[in-house]
């Protein structure tokens, strides 16, 4: 077994005959960047562990707010990582290596080809985000440094999808070519499940 259980989570393995396997496998194929499946291809599942809370890691109501209101999304990053989570939750770390290009938060992606990226070991957490004050940045539409600033302390989150465009100053606008959510607070982030990902040949 890959992981064990944390003091926060326990971790189950799932085995290739459970429904799980299927069902998740099938989610998969369908949130790959569709304009850039010919580049990665085809993910598959090679491990499957389904990830419960010891107590609940959250102040909300997971039948009155939570449950009506949860989405599910990936975050790619190590094991290590990973198995630090199970102990402690998501955090924000100070000085994190890779770009907060919206602001400080747990990012996560529809796109599991885009959660692969940032995960070294291919090891990805899919994850349920409860945020219903969420700012939606639509295909086409502009967000400034500005507006993400002050996002934090009115929104519970920034989603900025595929086609809309990022402004900082002193920068040329870009593009986002695949969807990133921020979500501030790293208590509204709980993973579900852990899966290791390989491209299929």
């Amino acid at each position: 077994m890959s992981f064990n259980d944390g003091l926060m989570y326990k971790v189950i393995p799932i085995s290739k005959n459970h429904h799980y396997w299927n069902d998740i496998q099938e989610v998969v194929d369908k949130k790959i960047n569709r304009r850039l499946r010919p580049q990665f291809g085809r993910l598959i599942i090679t491990e499957l562990y389904s990830v419960k809370w010891r107590k609940k890691p959250f102040s909300f109501s997971y039948y009155k707010e939570f449950k009506p209101n949860r989405r599910f999304f990936f975050h790619g990053t190590s094991k290590k990582t990973i198995i630090k989570i199970l102990d402690e939750g998501f955090k924000v770390m100070p000085n994190f290596k890779n770009g907060r290009m919206l602001g400080d938060g747990v990012y996560v992606t529809y796109h599991t080809n885009k959660g692969k990226h940032y995960a070294p070991d291919n090891y990805v957490l899919s994850v349920m985000v409860y945020a219903p004050k969420t700012l939606v940045i639509g295909p086409g539409e502009t967000i400034t440094e500005a507006q993400i600033k002050a996002a934090a302390n009115q929104y519970h989150a920034i989603e900025v999808r595929t086609g809309a465009i990022i402004d900082y100053p002193k920068k040329s606008p870009w593009t986002m070519q695949n969807h990133e959510i921020c979500v501030f607070d790293p208590q509204r982030v709980i993973p579900r499940f852990i899966l290791k990902l390989a491209k299929k040949e």
